[in-house]
């Protein structure tokens, strides 16, 4: 199916009419779906074809064997990996909304459990290598819409650690996988920080040593500081401490309004205090 005549026939369902969603064969359009899930024109990717399968897989209309379906290829090297690595690609499109749809699907397995088991742990281990491989940082991008990975990554980070599957013995990598994106040699613009939070307020949430935590913002303010003292006041300093500052101010608001996290709050208050005075 050609991209014109897909952008039609999205066009055409209307969540408020359900006989309109089960009047299509689905099966054959979500294949279309995704085959076109990386296209550069923001309309169709975003706007209808992310929108679609938002409301299919939250208002139940698509079955087990094809939630099944979408993981399984959403999760392989011609989608969530296909071009990992590059920059500045037009790759970046199909990773980034696989991972969406990855994470749509996990979040209706928490509650239905109709995945494999080594499929559902796949999905969780794919969560933390895509972020740890992904390299284009970039946001917004002018004419073709948004590639927002590191926060679209964040998201199904979070899906993942909140399924039953989750093993909290990998929290540790977890945070060191936020803590790398963090320290990636770009400024974020786009609120990736507040992204990244919802994957640590998550591990909390799933039971995580707050310890863990305070030591790990601890070994991050040192790692911004360690690059200062080696390459001095570079851009590259600059950009790793905004996205340090800008994360731990997030986070340290979010602990404070969910009243949790006192050890941590009070770490980010030494670590930004100097800044703060100086």
């Amino acid at each position: 199916m050609a991209a014109e005549q897909l952008k039609n026939e999205l066009k055409e369902l209307d969540f408020q009419k359900p006989e309109t969603i089960k009047s299509k064969d689905l099966d054959q359009l979500i294949i279309q779906m995704v085959q076109h899930i990386g296209s550069t024109d923001p309309v169709l990717r975003d706007k209808l074809i992310y929108s679609s399968f938002y409301h299919l897989t939250k208002d139940g209309y698509l079955n087990h064997q094809q939630m099944e379906y979408l993981i399984q290829t959403c999760l392989d090297q011609n989608h969530l990996f296909i071009g990992i690595g590059s920059m500045n690609e037009d790759s970046v499109f199909t990773r980034a909304f696989s991972t969406l749809v990855i994470a749509l699907i996990l979040d209706r397995d928490r509650e239905e459990r109709f995945l494999s088991e080594e499929m559902a742990l796949k999905a969780i281990e794919s969560s933390i290598l895509y972020l740890q491989k992904e390299e284009d940082t970039r946001g917004y991008v002018e004419d073709k819409g948004w590639a927002h990975s590191v926060a679209h990554g964040a998201d199904l980070l979070a899906e993942a650690i909140k399924h039953p599957l989750f093993d909290l013995a990998l929290a540790s990598e977890c945070l060191t996988t936020v803590g790398s994106c963090i320290l990636k040699d770009t400024a974020y613009i786009d609120e990736e920080d507040e992204r990244l939070i919802y994957a640590v307020i998550a591990l909390l949430e799933k039971g995580m040593d707050e310890n863990l935590l305070k030591e790990w913002i601890v070994n991050l303010s040192n790692n911004v500081t360690e690059i200062k003292n080696t390459t001095g006041y570079t851009p590259y300093y600059f950009r790793m401490n905004t996205n340090l500052n800008q994360f731990i101010k997030s986070l340290y608001f979010r602990l404070l309004f969910l009243n949790i996290g006192l050890q941590t709050r009070q770490e980010i208050e030494h670590i930004l205090k100097p800044q703060v005075l100086a």
